[in-house]
């Protein structure tokens, strides 16, 4: 009865974690909307008489967006583009807030841009030793360099991570997309198909039997 009990509360809470994460994500969207723009709609003659509240954050959130929309046009032309090179080179020259601007830009680079040109390719290499293997995103590869960079990321956060640099010969492409990989990670590896672990397991065979040929290879040369 206690593992009955057990099994469908972990199965309901993996159910409702992503909607009330989401939920919660959305209501402080629309708290800030309401606090920070709603008091300028209300400045509209005839609009706080004539809608509700609700309709008048919704207002407010609609002319939020449209003004990130036109600050995105903006920028998308030579005098945006001069505007805002001055705005971040001003920010770069004070001691503190230029490593907060930064990693904030950075970051941003990353996670906010087209993930196919974030992530590359989906990886399997050994880290953190031989014998061990992780899925990471390559976000660098030349064909004519040694080293790939590989994002590996943290379950079940996969914005925070590690930046390896490892052996061309020493990754694996899985051929799985990004975005199933992704869900593979902030589960924990729970959300994998049959398919998914058998390609891992061939490409992490492969990897493991290579390693223990270049060090067999290593101590027959040394003898």
């Amino acid at each position: 009865m206690l593992n009955f009990l057990r099994r469908y509360f972990l199965t309901g809470l993996l159910a409702i974690t992503p909607l009330a994460f989401t939920s919660w994500i959305l209501w402080r969207l629309y708290n800030v909307v309401s606090i920070w723009v709603q008091p300028w709609v209300l400045r509209v003659p005839g609009l706080g008489e004539a809608y509700p509240e609700f309709v008048l954050t919704l207002i407010g959130f609609s002319v939020f967006a449209l003004a990130i929309i036109l600050v995105g046009m903006f920028t998308r032309n030579l005098i945006g583009m001069a505007f805002f090179r001055l705005l971040e080179r001003f920010f770069e020259r004070i001691p503190v807030v230029k490593s907060l601007f930064s990693a904030t830009k950075q970051l941003s680079e990353v996670f906010l841009q087209d993930r196919r040109k974030a992530f590359q390719k989906v990886v399997l290499f050994q880290y953190p030793r031989p014998g061990i293997f992780s899925i990471g995103f390559v976000t660098r590869d030349e064909d004519d360099e040694f080293l790939v960079n590989v994002f590996l990321p943290t379950t079940p956060n996969p914005t925070s991570g590690f930046l390896l640099l490892v052996p061309r010969d020493e990754v694996r492409l899985l051929g799985i997309p990004v975005e199933e990989a992704i869900k593979c990670i902030v589960s924990g590896g729970a959300i994998m198909t049959t398919d998914q672990a058998a390609t891992m397991e061939k490409m992490a065979k492969e990897l493991h039997s290579e390693k223990n040929n270049q060090i067999t290879g290593e101590e027959l040369d040394r003898d």
